[in-house]
């Protein structure tokens, strides 16, 4: 496969990448955007063009980063984007949605688009971001907590976003047509999030499975239930594609498809054996981490985003539903991340 890159070198976090940042040929006219190393916002995008058209998958967490990728499109001659696909709520990937055309419309499933409109708008996340970087240095647990938030958000220009709902939503599947070519949309949430979907290109062989897929990185489930998610792993499995994009990490074939089911799976009944033993979330983690059948996994990054989905299976259980979205409502939960991020670098 030929690779048409924006460049090397480090993550938006400032890490060194561990692969390549910018548009990727994964098939026959279909280009994955790849942000390495897919940490918290590095999210991932996809586009597929037809003769005389091409549609769009995601467009990233900010409009500056959707107007580099959207530049660095031009390279690759493809026709005008008519159509725009957001595969699901979270804000990176689809704030980014005023920079692609405005006679373009954009699709969602109907549970994400309802998502869309009650979650936190983007100045929201820029007051959050600004407070904690004021505040990062404070010593005790605000400072932990605003330096871990600020390493999440400070990368991103959340003041310059307005916003651009998705004109159109559907409910389980949905075939477009796209300058000749077909492409599928398949709803298999709720699962990371309410509405999650995929985007099959058939004739390339090729899944966008956006956040139904993690690769590199520990996966976060906000929404659940869990056996929704393995759920949604077997019909990717189904579609027995040559190619599958994560919504973070670099692709991979149909084996690391099994790899992240065998991680949902165990995490779900791990997760349950340490809730029926009477241990908290965060207790279970921390030996969650340190099983023998974590152990494949030690080498992704991001091992306290564990405790964000097993918050949310204790949370399911125990008939409260999801983790709340609110600003402060997530605050709290990652106020426990950023204490089992210090525990686990100073273990390292």
């Amino acid at each position: 496969m030929s690779e048409r890159i924006a460049g090397r070198g480090i993550s938006l976090h400032g890490a060194p990448a561990r692969f390549e940042r910018g548009w990727r040929e994964v098939g026959h006219r279909t280009w994955a955007w790849l942000q390495p190393n897919g940490g918290w916002g590095e999210a991932n995008a996809g586009l597929v063009a037809g003769e005389d058209a091409a549609l769009l998958i995601d467009t990233l967490w900010d409009e500056r980063l959707a107007a580099e990728m959207l530049e660095a499109a031009r390279s690759l001659q493809v026709p005008p984007v008519r159509t725009v696909v957001n595969t699901h709520s979270d804000g990176d990937h689809w704030w980014g949605n005023r920079r692609v055309p405005a006679d373009a419309e954009i699709i969602t499933s109907l549970p994400s688009l309802e998502a869309m409109r009650r979650e936190a708008p983007p100045h929201e996340m820029a007051r959050l971001s600004a407070l904690v970087s004021r505040v990062r240095m404070v010593p005790g647990g605000v400072g932990a907590l605003s330096r871990y938030a600020y390493g999440m958000l400070g990368p991103f220009r959340f003041a310059e976003v307005q916003t651009r709902l998705p004109d159109r939503a559907f409910s389980g599947r949905e075939t477009l047509e796209v300058g000749g070519r077909k492409v599928e949309l398949i709803e298999v949430g709720p699962a990371h999030t309410a509405g999650d979907l995929v985007v099959h290109v058939p004739d390339a062989s090729v899944v966008f499975a956006a956040d139904v897929m993690f690769v590199g990185v520990l996966p976060v489930m906000w929404h659940g239930p869990i056996d929704n998610w393995v759920r949604a792993l077997d019909t990717l499995l189904e579609l027995d594609a040559e190619t599958y994009v994560p919504g973070h990490g670099p692709p991979c074939g149909i084996d690391g498809v099994r790899r992240m089911r065998d991680l949902m799976a165990w995490t779900e009944r791990a997760a349950r054996e340490h809730r029926d033993a009477g241990r908290k979330p965060l207790e279970a983690v921390r030996a969650m981490l340190d099983d023998e059948e974590f152990a494949p996994f030690r080498d992704w990054e991001g091992h306290e985003r564990l405790f964000i989905t097993v918050a949310t299976i204790y949370s399911n259980l125990d008939g409260r539903g999801a983790l709340g979205t609110s600003p402060a409502a997530r605050a709290r939960v990652l106020r426990i991340v950023a204490r089992l991020a210090r525990e686990l670098a100073v273990k390292r």
